[in-house]
């Protein structure tokens, strides 16, 4: 009895050792590319300290004949793994993590080289993979077109056995090739092509690269994958380190109060020290609670005053972060000028939000205004457009200039708007002032509430009618007047609309009551408009209407034909201030070598 039962305790034993599944490797090197960029100088607004490709850039260009590579200028070139020499004689894998989020072509490869020439390269560009190898004198190839998944990105893992190479995509074989590179020692560089975009770099495009010595089984490649999936679904910005995923950011400020908004990427407690002058004396903390985005509004400050603060985050496990002392200023009292920065549109392109942020802090705005389409799609199950992209992009300048914001249709179900920018509303429609002006904040993702009768119309009616602001602004994202060349009907085949038809009660309301400028986005073009009453130009008494879409988004193009109403058309990324000095407005319009591409100024008659 006794034989027996250990006879079959050795048989459970034999079979649970059969059924062990072997542990992931893990990756001898790995950068995350996320915060690679910041306000320059003393206006530094992130703690962490990260790797930057920047960092690993060579300076030899790798001469190869244009027939084999990418035949494509060079950005730049890289080496961004420090390994031993004989690593690559010894089976490894190598893995990338790739987010392309524009439509121009770009794209990078990797090459192994024996010290004289290329042995191998791998290939993604303008949606096209390609693997390529050197026998004796000549090169195979195997290539596919890039499935993306979520639209955007593409993770990619390269197994090195020594008899063949083996390319996995989402998860999945793709493309093998019987070549072996581990005979002797190489080099490796990463390569980038991005002259279609010229303000990307590499880390803009490559958001995660890894090494592994030894390689991955088909399992191992799966469970991979499926990490990589929930971490960008999650939108976290690294797997297992305590982060920002977004902010701390400004929002809603007052004579006397400011709301900070900040999320991590698990529930945190928080701290924010403030104070007129350093060392920081006040003090307000958030317990730990369920939400990972969370806000708090410091009140009984003073008007037209510098404030310092400084957050301190902190995990259920006491894991810590500290963010540099931030700065911010109260609203100023009326008599003051200010100046405020116009944005609309950031969408894709974080390195152009950037760029943008940076030139708007050397003109240290007030506040900023965003027309709306913070994403181009971040709705519930897209929530990386944030995280990823737009709090990359803006995020900087947005944690000393505050920011207030209208929903595009990118933002449209307003699940991530709303929990983001929580002084917004339900419906993402409010008002705010600033000195002697006021701002109508609209929602025109609700055109139907935007025409006679509806709850946004009739609000505005009723705020308009009540105001006595020497001011008046009307913010939305949708186009009440463009010279667009196909949004609303394509002008290269007809007339079009020039502008959308369900906002025409919007224009009749705002141009029989005061308002001086309408600011909008949603065309990736910038328009200003002659003053217009009525469907005609009224120097006295009309409206000026600007359409400031091009912080990012994919550019588009005007009308064959100049339109009545437009005095100034530009194509090309832009942002725009607007500076009021009493009874005087001047608006100036920017591209992004700061070059001044218009400039318009009026006096109030209030």
């Amino acid at each position: 009895m006794i034989n027996n039962l250990l006879w079959f305790t050795l048989i459970i034993q034999v079979f649970n050792s059969s059924m062990t599944i072997e542990p992931p490797l893990k990756p001898v090197k790995e950068f995350w590319f996320w915060n690679q960029t910041d306000l320059p100088r003393k206006g530094r607004t992130r703690s962490e300290e990260f790797k930057k490709l920047e960092g690993f850039r060579v300076e030899q260009q790798i001469s190869i004949d244009p027939s084999i590579g990418i035949n494509q200028p060079v950005s730049g070139v890289y080496q961004p793994f420090e390994v031993s020499e004989d690593f690559f004689t010894k089976p490894f894998a190598i893995e990338f993590l790739i987010l392309d989020h524009v439509n121009q072509p770009v794209g990078m490869d990797a090459i192994w080289t024996d010290g004289s020439s290329p042995q191998l390269i791998f290939e993604i560009y303008n949606n096209k993979i390609q693997l390529k190898a050197k026998q004796e004198e000549d090169w195979i190839s195997t290539s596919q077109t890039a499935e993306y998944w979520k639209k955007y990105w593409t993770h990619i893992i390269i197994c090195f056995d020594g008899t063949k190479s083996t390319v996995f995509v989402q998860g999945e074989k793709t493309m093998e090739l019987d070549v072996d590179i581990l005979k002797k020692p190489s080099s490796f560089y990463l390569r980038s092509f991005l002259t279609n975009e010229p303000h990307m770099q590499l880390h803009d495009l490559l958001k995660q690269s890894a090494i592994y010595e030894g390689i991955m089984d088909a399992g191992m490649i799966i469970e991979r994958f499926d990490k990589i999936q929930n971490q960008i679904e999650s939108g976290k910005l690294f797997p297992e380190k305590f982060h920002l995923m977004a902010g701390p950011y400004l929002g809603h400020v007052q004579e006397d109060t400011v709301q900070i908004v900040w999320e991590t990427d698990k529930p945190s407690k928080s701290t924010i020290s403030y104070g007129e002058k350093l060392p920081l004396v006040e003090m307000k903390s958030v317990p730990s609670i369920e939400s990972t985005i969370n806000s708090i509004e410091l009140t009984g400050l003073n008007p037209g005053t510098t404030y310092y603060y400084q957050v301190e985050f902190e995990s259920g496990k006491g894991e810590k972060i500290i963010t540099p002392v931030l700065t911010f200023q109260t609203v100023k009292p009326k008599s003051e000028p200010f100046l405020f920065g116009i944005i609309s549109d950031t969408e894709s392109r974080p390195h152009i939000n950037h760029r943008v942020g940076e030139m708007l802090w050397d003109e240290r705005p007030d506040f900023l205004i965003h027309l709306g389409d913070l994403s181009d799609g971040g709705k519930k199950d897209h929530k990386f457009e944030w995280t990823m992209e737009y709090f990359q992009g803006i995020g900087p300048l947005t944690s000393r200039v505050p920011i207030a914001t209208v929903p595009g249709n990118g933002d449209a179900d307003l699940f991530w708007y709303s929990q983001y920018h929580p002084h917004s509303g339900e419906k993402g429609y409010y008002r705010f002032d600033y000195g002697e002006a006021s701002f109508w904040m609209l929602n025109s993702n609700l055109k139907m509430e935007l025409q006679s009768g509806g709850e946004q119309y009739n609000w505005l009616m009723d705020e308009l009618n009540k105001s006595s602001a020497k001011w008046k602004f009307v913010v939305l994202h949708h186009a009440p007047y463009t010279s667009d060349e196909d949004d609303y009907g394509d002008t290269w085949a007809g007339p079009g609309n020039q502008g959308d038809d369900q906002l025409k009660d919007l224009v009749q309301l705002v141009e029989s009551n005061e308002v001086d400028m309408v600011f909008y986005g949603h065309l990736h073009t910038y328009m200003r408009s002659h003053t217009i009453k009525a469907g005609k130009v009224d120097v006295e008494n009309g409206v000026t209407y600007i359409q400031a879409g091009g912080t990012g988004g994919n550019l588009e193009d005007n009308a064959p034909t100049r339109t009545w109403f437009a005095a100034k058309n530009f194509r090309g990324f832009h942002y725009c201030t607007v500076q009021v000095v009493g009874e005087k407005l001047e608006l100036r319009t920017y591209d992004l070598n700061g070059s001044l591409i218009d400039f318009y100024s009026k006096f109030s008659k209030k």
